[in-house]
């Protein structure tokens, strides 16, 4: 699915947004995620500088959310996605790249990339949960 710029724009707004995962006992585990990235249509890219219990789940079943929304107006998303862990290759260096450019002294244990496969709304109201 391709990611609708409405959801780009909003993604980038936010400083932060949460990222849920679950082990193969599906025990679920949400981090914040201050570094990201929408790197095309179908792709985001999350910065792992600490993620633990994440990365093993991640290694352990790639279905994974994302969620994000805007405090003053109540707009958010949801999107649920395949993800995948990078501690080397393109992917890797394209996030490397991506923090360093902000924080040189940065170097991440990794990068999540994320394949986005449905979202949905999550503003409050009657289409809440509604597919987009």
């Amino acid at each position: 699915m391709d990611i609708p710029e409405k959801v780009k724009n909003l993604f980038n707004d936010q400083d932060v947004i949460s990222f849920g995962t679950a082990d193969v006992n599906n025990a679920p585990n949400v981090v914040a995620v201050f570094w990201k990235k929408i790197t095309d249509d179908k792709t985001i890219l999350l910065i792992d500088n600490y993620m633990d219990q994440t990365k093993k789940n991640i290694e352990q079943n790639s279905k994974v959310c994302l969620s994000f929304w805007d405090r003053k107006t109540g707009e958010g998303y949801k999107i649920k996605g395949d993800a995948y862990y990078h501690i080397s290759g393109q992917v890797f260096t394209q996030g490397k790249n991506f923090i360093q450019e902000q924080r040189p002294e940065k170097n991440p244990k990794g990068v999540v990339e994320v394949k986005v496969k449905d979202i949905f709304l999550i503003t409050p109201g009657s289409d809440a949960g509604a597919k987009i």
